[in-house]
């Protein structure tokens, strides 16, 4: 995404691009064959991606013929303002959630990008190391491939959360990067389903579509096209009784025993059109390209989660890439290209404010859940109690019952805001503890199933197996 995106940014802008790739480049233009693919590169390739507002909203102005291209292909517009009561305000159209699955993303981007004369796509190759001017700040002049050498004004890392880009600057001179980084927690594991025809998925209970917390592990769903959506089962790192739900039996016995993803997975309201794809045991990662005022290297730009990584069950990979290459062009657009110092210190004085705050922010809530889920009591129902799960769970909670929070936790969810707009709102917040005191008369019911009934049914459902077998 960090690629595609930025690589047509900047020739739609007027530059000369060539986009390396290490997988094959698939240049067929069918989206149900590309649908059907593999990306040996990308491990999460088929697992729940999401374009939260802000996302959606970028794509639609910055790629317009893709985003319809999309949309005819079969992505789905979930108009998340009409969960809002009342009037409709200024900027609530802008809250629109775009479903649609990894591989049909990338085939929309791809066939924009093959279509560009300006740019130059190369299959199959295998960045190895940098090319450039050895010095402490060193000038970076293209990249070293397993088929030769690339030379470029610019260099734009979109590698990913394990690039190597960090030793190869090192390689060149350039000080090692400061790097913060912290446990996810979690292990998820995802399958798509399709809905049968005339089955509605059910969205008017839930803010967005249906998940929750368990107390000892969590689940989620996730819209996608073509009338799919995704399942994601998420436990801790340290459960490894729990790890049976990599099988398929145990994750479907266990998605039949939550009362919430019962229904969604009943053969008569949806099929299962993949298998269950692993992922997790990661950490979120910010990494800093700016040291003493200056950077680390010139002609050098990370993208994505080359530069920071979060927790994807937070789905904020997709909207960041695109917010980065937006502002990457904006950047390049900004600053005369002689300038390169001035071009990186405005391109991450750009990003970096947004980026830190939501990296501090998945950095907060995993702690948080890690408490949790290992038995520590957590009050997420007062603003001076817990307050990252407050605005994050509870609000959520309660959204649906006011117009307000609901505007507000939608836009702070979707990345339309900056965290400061709801943390600085007390009279919101009272509002939300008051929803969440109404709320709460009697004893909380205990999450259903427990983790003894689970990790039980899990296990059976494995043995019924074998014995078939």
């Amino acid at each position: 995404m960090a690629g595609l995106s930025a690589a047509l940014a900047l020739a739609r802008a007027g530059h000369e691009i060539t986009l390396l790739e290490r997988d094959s480049v698939f240049q067929g233009g069918s989206c149900e064959a590309a649908l059907q693919r593999s990306r040996d590169g990308i491990t999460h390739f088929f697992q729940p991606h999401v374009f939260w507002p802000r996302g959606s909203l970028l794509f639609k102005r910055s790629f317009p013929d893709v985003y319809q291209g999309l949309l005819h292909a079969g992505a789905y517009e979930l108009l998340l303002y009409r969960k809002i009561r009342g009037e409709i305000q200024p900027g609530d159209e802008e809250l629109v959630y775009l479903g649609v699955r990894r591989p049909m993303i990338e085939w929309g981007l791809l066939q924009a990008v093959l279509r560009e004369r300006s740019i130059s796509v190369r299959g199959g190759v295998r960045v190895v190391s940098l090319l450039g001017k050895r010095d402490t700040v060193p000038q970076v002049g293209g990249v070293r491939t397993e088929q030769g050498d690339f030379e470029g004004d610019l260099v734009l890392d979109a590698l990913g959360r394990t690039s190597p880009a960090p030793a190869w600057l090192e390689g060149l001179g350039a000080a090692s990067l400061r790097t913060e980084s912290s446990a996810c927690g979690l292990i998820y594991y995802s399958r798509y389903f399709q809905l049968e025809p005339g089955a509605l998925f059910p969205f008017d209970r839930w803010l967005i579509s249906p998940r929750g917390d368990l107390g000892y592990a969590g689940f989620f769903t996730f819209i996608g096209d073509n009338r799919t959506f995704g399942v994601v089962l998420g436990i801790p790192t340290w459960d490894r009784e729990l790890k049976v739900l990599q099988h398929e039996p145990a994750f479907m016995a266990a998605c039949r025993e939550i009362p919430a993803l019962a229904d969604l997975v009943r053969p008569e309201f949806a099929k299962p059109i993949g298998p269950i794809v692993a992922g997790g045991g990661l950490l979120n990662t910010l990494r800093h390209y700016i040291r003493n005022e200056r950077p680390v290297a010139l002609g050098f730009f990370p993208l994505g989660d080359s530069l920071c990584h979060t927790n994807p069950a937070y789905a904020l990979g997709l909207t960041f890439s695109l917010i980065q290459a937006i502002e990457l062009r904006d950047s390049l657009s900004a600053v005369p290209a002689k300038d390169q110092e001035s071009q990186m210190l405005n391109y991450i004085a750009r990003i970096l404010p947004e980026v830190r705050e939501r990296f501090a922010l998945c950095c907060e809530l995993d702690a948080v859940r890690i408490r949790a889920w290992q038995g520590e009591r957590i009050d997420f129902t007062h603003r001076t109690g817990c307050y990252p799960q407050f605005m994050w769970v509870g609000a959520a909670a309660v959204a649906l019952q006011d117009a307000e929070v609901c505007r507000k936790t939608l836009r702070r969810i979707g990345v339309l805001d900056r965290l400061s707009v709801f943390d600085e709102d007390i009279a919101l917040q009272m509002r939300v503890e008051e929803l969440l005191t109404r709320a709460s008369i009697g004893p909380p019911p205990q999450p259903r199933p427990s983790r003894a009934e689970l990790a039980r049914v899990a296990a059976e459902s494995m043995v019924r197996i074998d014995a078939n077998r």
